[in-house]
């Protein structure tokens, strides 16, 4: 059987190897005439050829800029459907913001607080930062709720 689909094969590629010499060797004017007289247009499938290469072109050149949009459409997707496991006491919730903000100004000199009392800052206004601060992934990786 292998060698019957072996000799199919064969005489698969001397036909085309026979049609590519064919047309290599043939003159351009009696390829266009042939083309003619079988009612197609050669030009037509130049255009056809060069619309397709030039989409293939566009869209590997955007390639990366098509796998950024996805990452993008997916970390939208997990921020929006994501539950932030927030400490349940606005004790733990306090001082998990401190620290936060502790290792915000560590990576960022210019993130300051120093003419607020934190102590007077109200419970929602502290779960709004934190839920902002988990979603920038500026959370500490050893809060209190892991506890």
């Amino acid at each position: 059987m292998a060698g019957k689909a072996r000799s199919h094969t064969e005489k698969f590629e001397r036909i085309l190897d026979y049609l590519g010499d064919h047309i290599r060797s043939a003159p351009g004017d009696e390829l266009i005439e042939t083309a003619r007289e079988e009612s197609r247009d050669p030009g037509a499938g130049n255009t056809r050829l060069k619309s397709f290469l030039l989409t293939v072109f566009k869209a590997h050149q955007q390639k990366k800029l098509s796998e950024a949009r996805e990452g993008y459409k997916r970390e939208l997707t997990n921020i929006s459907k994501g539950h932030i496991g927030l400490p349940k006491t606005p004790e733990e919730r306090r001082t998990l913001f401190i620290a936060a903000l502790t290792n915000a100004r560590q990576r960022q000199p210019a993130f300051t607080l120093q003419h607020r009392d934190l102590s007077e800052f109200p419970d929602e206004h502290i779960e709004a930062n934190l839920t902002k601060l988990a979603q920038l992934g500026l959370l500490p990786k050893h809060s209190p709720e892991e506890k």
